[in-house]
Order: C-alpha cells, then sequence, then structure tokens
C-alpha cells in the first residue's frame, strides 16, 4: 500500500516537472549585424509580431537580443552564444548574421530565420527559394532593391548625372552583390559608377570625401556598414552639391535627397510571421522564402533645398512620402 502510495506520488511530480516544463519561455535569439535605423526597425517588427499573436515577453516568450556592433567576426560568437543559452529558435538580421547563425546550428534542428538578407541563395544560405524542402533549418525574408530602378531614378532626377559614387563594403556579400547590380546595369542607364571602398563604419568618411568632386550624385544600397557611419556620406553628398540617394526609406531624416526601398519595419513583421508559422509547428523547410515587394520613394525636400535641387513632377507624382520642415508626411496622410 505505501509503495502504491510511493509510486503514485512520484507519478505526479514528474507530471508536475513535465508540466512546469511546458508552460517555462520560448527562447529566441535575435541578432543584427549593426544598431541603425533599418535593422532596429526589423527588430521592432519582429518582436511586434509576437506580441501582437499573444506572446507575452517574460512570460511566453524570453528575447536574447545581440549586435555584432559592425564587426562580422563578433557574428559566430553571438551565434555560440545563443547555442549555450539553448534558444528554441533564431532570427539573424543582415546577411553575415544569418550566415554565421546557419553555419553554428547547421544539423541541429534549430531553426534559422533570417531578414534583411539580399540575396540568400548567392549567400549560400538556401539552395533554392522556392523549394523550400532542400533549405534544411533555414528561411526568411529577402530585402532585394531594384537597383536599376534607382539608378534610373537619379537619371531621372537631373539629365546632368552621369556619374554616381557608391560608397560599399566588399566583406558584406549583399553591398558587393548589389554594388556588382549596380556596375552591370550602369551602362545601359548611360551611367558610370565610381566605387570607394570602405570595409569599416570608420572608414566611411574618407571613402566619401574621396568621391567629392569626382561625381553628380551619390547612391548607398542596403549596405551595414556604410549605413551605420552615413552621416559622413550625407556631408560629403553636400559638400559636392549633389543629390544623395539611399535605398532606406529609415534614414531619410538623417539627409539624403531621395531614399527608396522597404520599410523596415513591415519586413520585420514578415519575419515574425515566419517565426509563429514555426511556433505554429510548420518547419522551416516548408517554408518558401519571401521577398518584400512594395518599395517606395520617399522625398526629402529640405535637403533638396540644401543643394539648390528641385524634384521633378513625375517624381512627386510617384512619391510615397515627403520629408519636409524637419517631419516626415506619407500620401496616406492627405
Amino acid at each position: 500500500m505505501k509503495r502504491g502510495i510511493a509510486v503514485l506520488v512520484i507519478g505526479l511530480l514528474i507530471a508536475a516537472v513535465a508540466v512546469a516544463g511546458l508552460g517555462a519561455p520560448i527562447r529566441i535569439g535575435i541578432c543584427k549585424i549593426v544598431e541603425h535605423p533599418a535593422l532596429d526597425a526589423n527588430e521592432r517588427g519582429i518582436i511586434d509580431a509576437l506580441t501582437a499573436a499573444g506572446y507575452v515577453e517574460g512570460k511566453d516568450v524570453e528575447y536574447f537580443l545581440a549586435s555584432a556592433q559592425g564587426d562580422p567576426n563578433n557574428a559566430i560568437p553571438i551565434a555560440q552564444d545563443f547555442q549555450a543559452k539553448g534558444v528554441t529558435l533564431v532570427v539573424a538580421i543582415s546577411t553575415p548574421m544569418a550566415l554565421a547563425a546557419a553555419k553554428v546550428f547547421e544539423g541541429t534542428g534549430v531553426p534559422v530565420v533570417f531578414s534583411a538578407v539580399t540575396d540568400p541563395v548567392a549567400a549560400g544560405l538556401v539552395l533554392d527559394d522556392d523549394d523550400p524542402s532542400q533549405n534544411g533549418n533555414v528561411t526568411g525574408v529577402s530585402d532585394l532593391i531594384d537597383v536599376a530602378g534607382d539608378l534610373g531614378l537619379l537619371k531621372e532626377l537631373s539629365s546632368s548625372i552621369r556619374r554616381i559614387g557608391i560608397v560599399y563594403n566588399p566583406g558584406e556579400a549583399n553591398s558587393a552583390r548589389l554594388t556588382a547590380i549596380a556596375e552591370a546595369a550602369a551602362p545601359g542607364l548611360g551611367l558610370s559608377m565610381v566605387k570607394a571602398v570602405a570595409d569599416t563604419s570608420a572608414n566611411v568618411p574618407a571613402a566619401a570625401q574621396s568621391l567629392v568632386g569626382r561625381v553628380d550624385a551619390f547612391y548607398v544600397t542596403t549596405d551595414n556598414t556604410v549605413v551605420s557611419a552615413i552621416d559622413a556620406v550625407i556631408a560629403a553628398a553636400e559638400e559636392g552639391n549633389v543629390p544623395f540617394l539611399m535605398a532606406d526609406p529609415t534614414s531619410l531624416r538623417f539627409g539624403p535627397v531621395l531614399a527608396t526601398g522597404f520599410d523596415y519595419y513591415k519586413q520585420g513583421l514578415l519575419a515574425g510571421d515566419i517565426v509563429l508559422q514555426i511556433l505554429g509547428g510548420r518547419k522551416p523547410n516548408q517554408i518558401p522564402v519571401v521577398y518584400q515587394t512594395g518599395a517606395e520613394i520617399h522625398l526629402n525636400l529640405d535637403a533638396a533645398a540644401h543643394i539648390g535641387l528641385t524634384f521633378p513632377a513625375s517624381l512627386i507624382d510617384r512619391a510615397t512620402g515627403i520629408f519636409f520642415g524637419g517631419a516626415s508626411w506619407l500620401r496616406s496622410d492627405g
């Protein structure tokens, strides 16, 4: 009799432990290559998507947030730290962080969801962006921009634009890929690209200054190294009295004349939706890579006035938003 009671008590204790385990918060690691407006907005979007779905931080989910502070050498250690913490899932924002997470968690079964990755196939993150069954534990959202379209906007801005200066970090796979696309597209538009290399954010000012007086416009893609030191590029463009197009609408207030591309908060929501699908039981190899659509055009009238530039009506008519008098106005605002 006593033995039966003991067995029952042990069984109840085991059940209690099991229930407690089921109630433990999900542990999610979110990492980004550097802190700047676009990637910060992306991170917020991911967390907000889970919050909207009912995941309460500290109760249902625990987030581990990390930044490589612009140094790709920090990417692997961050992923290893997530592994040591026993995360359930990793969200890696930017190509360098996604590559590190994919490498560390390869073969572990831990899902890796990437966001703000330009070309996941070329980067080697996935084998096929349409057929997820080949992609193991990795899937996510791409922010591949329309580089040729951006160059066309600069030409539309002024017929005098012929040489476009691009500051980039060839060590970022995403930036190298977009720069190559720009070089290939430029001749067909009657343009030429003048490159300036900045392998660290500390080298961005010198790279940008090297283009002053040599180019008719500046262009920066989704290069995290350069975006993290964007003030230096803006200063160089102003010194050269030429327009500057940036592929990041979230940075419009910092001073580029034009900004194109995606709303990175919305991209975070898309990545968050993939996370929710995985938490709901789907495997990464059942979820195709998502390519964000709906690129926007934003105009900075303050920056344009600073260099004596007037936007053509064709651009104003297509603009999603306008920055004027220190404030942003969206077309939907009326």
